[in-house]
């Protein structure tokens, strides 16, 4: 099969996912002591988002997606816009003080 060379990605997971895996696990643990309803769901989704941006690899696509190869990539690149606007998102909710 021909593999596109519009976007390389990796085969496996790279540094980049797993300090964003790590940077989750610690989002959900600063929310469990600190956080409250808006910003715990703000980190949810960030987390729902950034699971398919990060696991979704070359290798996964071309084992389960092989006829659907394009559709998966612009899955995932959804997915990691959508991952990064969570987090700014959570930064903004977090630091940013309530007007009251």
């Amino acid at each position: 099969m021909e593999k596109s060379t519009q976007w390389s990605q990796e085969d496996g997971i790279g540094p980049l996912g797993w300090v964003a895996m790590l940077l989750c696990i610690a989002l959900f643990i600063y929310e469990h002591f600190w956080g409250n309803g808006f910003t715990t769901m703000v980190v949810m989704l960030y987390c729902s988002f950034l699971l398919p941006s990060v696991l979704l690899t070359r290798r996964v696509q071309e084992k389960y997606f092989i006829y659907t190869l394009e559709y998966i990539k612009a899955f995932r690149k959804f997915t990691i816009v959508m991952s990064a606007l969570f987090f700014c998102l959570w930064l903004l909710a977090t630091y940013t003080p309530l007007i009251h």
